[in-house]
């Protein structure tokens, strides 16, 4: 017993194919991860002094002296440090040069006004002042 079947064949051309079928395959690709907005430096700076009180002043890392010490890192804060501490070298021994003098200064005064070395004192002082003009 064979049975005769007939087989339809329906043909579309390419075109109306693509207007009736979609071929691009979405429902297989992942949808596009959204980005976030840019974080730019005006926006930390905004969010830095809106959490400024809430960071907590010590701490290896997020903390006050983590960002002052990794921007004094990366904004060479240690070679200014060691020129602010050169110059306040140098005004500690022209501080203690200016007591020195002042003493200097008091002692001849002292000598000046004693009743029993006036010839002399006068002849220290006179002397004291050639040499401070030759040094000049």
């Amino acid at each position: 017993m064979a049975q005769r079947v007939d087989l339809n064949k329906n043909v579309f051309n390419k075109a109306d194919f693509l207007k009736t079928v979609d071929a691009s395959f979405k429902q297989l690709v992942p949808p596009p991860v959204e980005e976030a907005p840019a974080f730019t430096v005006e926006d930390f700076f905004v969010e830095y002094e809106n959490l400024f009180f809430e960071i907590p002043k010590e701490g290896e890392t997020n903390s006050h002296r983590y960002l002052a010490q990794r921007s004094g890192e990366y904004a060479n804060f240690d070679l200014v440090n060691q020129e602010i501490q050169a110059l306040l070298d140098e005004i500690a021994l022209l501080r203690q040069e200016n007591v020195d003098l002042q003493q200097q200064v008091f002692d001849l005064q002292i000598e000046l006004y004693t009743p029993s070395r006036e010839v002399k004192t006068a002849k220290k002082v006179l002397n004291i002042r050639d040499k401070q003009n030759l040094g000049q």
